[in-house]
């Protein structure tokens, strides 16, 4: 599933408030924890994050 930046912020809404269940597209969702909400908080930032490029480089040498 791809997380919008508005999913993100109603997660953290209902954070802000205390609520462990609430319902998504009239689907009822409820959570074990507020830590489990942090968890998926952090997942969600971490995927709507830019991805930064690879630093891998193989250095390349020459002797003339």
């Amino acid at each position: 599933m791809a997380y919008t930046v508005e999913d993100l912020a109603a997660l953290k809404a209902n954070i802000a408030k205390g609520v462990t269940s609430l319902e998504v597209n009239g689907e009822k969702v409820t959570f074990r924890s507020l830590d489990e909400m942090r968890r998926i908080v952090s997942m969600i930032e971490d995927e709507l994050s830019p991805k930064p490029a690879s630093g891998f480089h193989l250095p390349t040498f020459s002797r003339g």
